[in-house]
């Protein structure tokens, strides 16, 4: 069997290319996937050491030099009685590492502040800061500039570009030794600074990594892709040799049927009339002559359903219009037997060959049992493609599916769905929606590359 017209337009896919294409292509989304990892790791990484020094840093300023300064006075906001506090604090912000401080009452007071508009004033605690009072306990956090102590300095014309500031609050003991919770904001350039330093030390490592990998993967990937584009080539071989030799024996069935019984049997039919015509010149009894007469019809009867098979056996050319030529003389079969067949199909179908003849084999296969066992009056082929595929579909209106997808019994069912399975195609046997039985065939609109 050959399909020129199969060839042009189709042409054969390199698994080769389509396997490299896809190992790059995942290897692409790896390593993107990685730099996303390896970026919010860094991040993460980042923020981490960034709070914890942060509260290394607050405790030591709350503890160490602010705790000492604050007094009775000092919280009484006694004219003069914070100018040390404010002198030591502010030498420390002066550098811009320490952006804002408070110190804090345990009942929510601010006790003092470098925006001394919030001194004295009072704001609700968190309950996480309530618990560091009579502590040297330290918390950390990405300060929350939304909330009501923090307003002035979110809306601050100098601080509106801060970004993400580092919060810490701090337990301590002040001079009194009164519990008091130091609190200071310090800026997250560091934090970004590390963040950075991860990403730029350790993605071009794995950037470099993954090629290196790639580069020494991809021989094998292509030495892989060309045994599997081989073995798929013997495969279509192995398939294209069967299918010709199928045909090849199809056709040597139908021509030595047509040379050799239907020729004896035709014979046979056109010397019956002679025999009729010697019993009538001569006395014969009448069971004589009313066998030469059954013998006259069956050799008939025969000879025309001998011709019948061998158009099954072997249709005519499946090329181009002859296909739809082929399923309509089935069709024309089974009406023969009294089922009104409607056969569904676009006029201008154009399939290869060996799909051709599956899918005649299928319209064959259902129409031959929707005639014998359906009791059906009508019958629907329809033959479609539907992207690479190619669905033939038989239906009817007779008693329906008994037993399985295919009845026990059925060989030429069960060959044919055996034919289906070996062709990456799929074949079932089901009850019609509204009664009846639908055969339904599936399978690749090229299933043999030349």
């Amino acid at each position: 069997m050959t399909d020129p017209a199969g060839k042009k337009g189709r042409p054969q896919k390199s698994v080769v290319r389509a396997a490299v294409v896809r190992f790059v292509a995942s290897s692409l989304v790896l390593l993107l996937v990685l730099m996303v990892a390896i970026v919010i790791l860094a991040d993460r990484i980042a923020t981490q050491e960034a709070l914890r020094d942060a509260r290394v840093r607050g405790s030591n300023i709350g503890n160490l030099i602010a705790a000492p300064l604050v007094n009775a006075k000092v919280r009484s906001h006694v004219p003069g009685a914070s100018t040390e506090l404010a002198t030591v604090l502010r030498n420390r912000m002066s550098d811009g590492s320490v952006l804002h401080v408070k110190v804090w009452d345990k009942n929510g007071t601010v006790i003092w502040s470098d925006e001394k508009q919030y001194e004295g004033q009072r704001f609700p605690l968190a309950d996480g800061v309530k618990e560091l009072f009579g502590t040297r306990r330290t918390v950390a956090q990405i300060a929350d500039l939304s909330k009501a102590e923090n307003q002035n300095t979110a809306t601050s014309p100098t601080e509106q570009n801060l970004g993400e500031v580092l919060e810490v609050y701090a337990g301590a003991r002040d001079a009194d030794q009164q519990p008091m919770v130091f609190e200071a904001y310090f800026s997250s350039s560091g934090m970004r600074a590390d963040e950075r330093a991860i990403i730029y030390g350790f993605l071009p490592i794995v950037i470099a990594a993954l090629l290196l990998f790639q580069v020494a993967l991809l021989p094998m990937a292509m030495s892989l892709a060309r045994r599997v584009e081989k073995g798929l080539a013997e495969r279509s071989s192995l398939m294209r040799h069967a299918l010709l030799a199928t045909d090849l024996e199809r056709r040597r069935l139908a021509q030595d049927l047509h040379d050799g019984v239907i020729q004896d049997l035709s014979g046979l039919s056109y010397a019956m009339p002679l025999l009729d015509a010697h019993f009538a010149n001569n006395p014969a009894t009448p069971e004589v002559r009313q066998t030469s007469r059954k013998v006259s019809e069956i050799l008939r009867r025969d000879v025309a359903a001998l011709r019948s098979m061998i158009t099954d056996i072997y249709p005519r050319d499946l090329n181009g219009p002859g296909f739809a030529a082929s399923i309509e003389d089935l069709a024309r079969g089974a009406r023969e037997h009294g089922v009104q067949v409607q056969v569904e199909m676009a006029p201008q179908l154009s399939i290869p060959v060996d799909t051709a003849l599956l899918a005649y084999r299928v319209v064959r296969e259902g129409l031959r049992n929707t005639a014998k066992h359906a009791q059906a009056t009508t019958a629907r082929v329809e033959v479609r493609c539907d992207s690479d595929r190619v669905i033939v579909t038989v239906s009817d209106d007779g008693q329906g599916v008994r037993g399985g997808p295919v009845e026990e019994g059925h060989l030429g069912l069960r060959l044919l769905e055996d034919t289906m399975h070996d062709l990456g195609g799929q074949m079932s046997l089901r009850a019609g929606a509204s009664g009846g039985a639908v055969l339904e065939a599936s399978f690749p609109l090229v299933i043999v590359q030349y």
